[in-house]
C-alpha cells in the first residue's frame, strides 16, 4: 500500500462520516415532525481500501407517541460521537500521511 492510497482511504472515511453526521442532524431537526422516519446510511468498504456511503434508508423501527417521530435523541447523540470520532481519527491519519509525503519529497530534493 503507497501513501497516495492511504491519503484516498482516509479521505473517503472523512466523507462518510461527514455524510453521516448530515443525516445525523437531519434526523434531530425532525425529531418533532409528524411521522418522520430517521434516516441511516449504509456504508460499505471499497475495495480499494477506505468506505463509501451507499444508500439512505429508513429506520423502521416504530415512533413514540404513534403519528410522531421515530428519532431517538440519545441515538443520534451515539451515533453523532462514534462519526466525530471517526472523522477525527481519520483526520489525523491523512495529516500525518501527508508528512510522510512531504519527508520524502525532503529527502528527494
Amino acid at each position: 500500500m503507497d501513501i497516495q492510497s492511504t491519503s484516498a482511504m482516509g479521505i473517503s472515511a472523512m466523507n462518510a462520516a461527514s455524510q453521516n453526521i448530515a443525516a445525523t442532524a437531519n434526523n434531530v431537526a425532525n425529531l418533532q415532525s409528524e411521522n418522520y422516519q430517521a434516516r441511516r446510511l449504509e456504508q460499505t468498504e471499497l475495495e480499494t481500501g477506505g468506505t463509501r456511503n451507499n444508500q439512505m434508508r429508513l429506520s423502521q423501527q416504530e415512533p413514540t407517541p404513534p403519528g410522531g417521530s421515530n428519532v431517538e435523541l440519545e441515538r443520534e447523540m451515539t451515533n453523532l460521537i462514534v462519526d466525530q470520532n471517526a472523522y477525527e481519527a481519520n483526520a489525523a491519519m491523512v495529516r500525518a500521511t501527508n508528512q510522510m509525503m512531504g519527508a520524502v519529497l525532503d529527502l528527494r530534493a
